[in-house]
């Protein structure tokens, strides 16, 4: 073999492996890619246990409910605080009895913390706390926690929940979470509810059963939008509601015949609640 046969033959073995590393140097960005795209659908999968974690934000660092008006209106509830709880697994709202004035205004806890460590804002302003402090063997026991029930779900567009604490920023009073309760917006619109029901109970104590109707309760709430200086909004919203008392107490045996003569359960409420909530623009930004 010649000389130039041999520098020939050399020159196509080099030609070939620069094409062979080309190839190989085009094909890794495409695979490169191809496995960031793949990590990336594994990484945004999200794998929902139950119904409850649909309505929370998974993209904030803490977990934050978001509960809208429809779904608290749909529980069937008069009480807010009692609707939150059906809702929100976090949030306890106890039906203590023989407690003094927290038969009526009874407070509710998040994550199982005082209730006064609980911050509640409306459209982010501080509610004030009830004038009642929590004796006897209630929850919360020498605690002042917001009256939730004060506050209508008419008046309401949406519920937010933070279910961890948030003291760094609030302060002490927000060590369980916080609660922001936004008021509706609307400058036209309305809705009236009405409803009503009772207890129909088989009561069952130490020493007697007996059948028991009470606890009548009507409701009448309602809300309208109202237009406020051409692209503002007036929201005036109302409920009205009367609750009769409940007893489930047992036989006293010191009269006779024995009967029942002590009363154990909630007592009769009877409150007008009245909201009005006004925006209005007053730039562009």
């Amino acid at each position: 073999m010649t000389l130039s046969a041999r520098k020939l033959r050399l020159r196509q073995r080099l030609l070939m492996v620069s094409s062979a590393i080309a190839l190989s140097l085009s094909a890794s960005p495409l695979l490169t890619s191809t496995a960031l795209a793949k990590s990336a659908e594994e990484a945004t999968e999200v794998v929902v246990t139950g119904s409850r974690v649909k309505r929370s934000k998974l993209e904030t660092l803490a977990p934050v409910d978001v509960i809208k008006s429809e779904t608290l209106q749909s529980m069937g509830s008069t009480e807010l605080a009692e609707g939150l709880s059906r809702l929100a697994p976090s949030i306890s709202f106890p039906r203590p009895a023989v407690t003094d004035g927290t038969d009526s205004v009874r407070p509710a806890t998040l994550r199982g913390l005082s209730p006064d460590q609980t911050l509640v804002l409306i459209n982010g302003k501080r509610r004030h706390a009830s004038a009642l402090v929590n004796i006897n063997g209630s929850v919360g026991r020498g605690s002042a926690a917001v009256d939730l029930n004060t506050i209508t779900e008419a008046a309401l567009g949406t519920v937010e929940i933070l279910r961890d604490g948030a003291s760094a920023q609030y302060g002490s009073d927000a060590i369980a979470g916080v609660m922001n309760l936004r008021l509706r917006e609307a400058s036209r619109g309305g809705s009236v509810t009405l409803s009503g029901g009772y207890y129909n109970t088989r009561v069952k104590t130490a020493n007697t059963w007996y059948n028991r109707s009470d606890g009548e309760s009507l409701s009448l709430s309602g809300w309208v939008g109202l237009p406020l200086l051409g692209d503002g909004f007036l929201t005036l919203s109302g409920e009205y509601k009367d609750r009769k008392p409940t007893s489930r107490g047992g036989l006293d045996t010191r009269v006779t015949p024995a009967s029942v003569k002590s009363r154990y359960g909630d007592p009769q409420e009877r409150g007008l609640t009245l909201f009005a909530n006004a925006g209005k623009a007053i730039n562009d930004v």
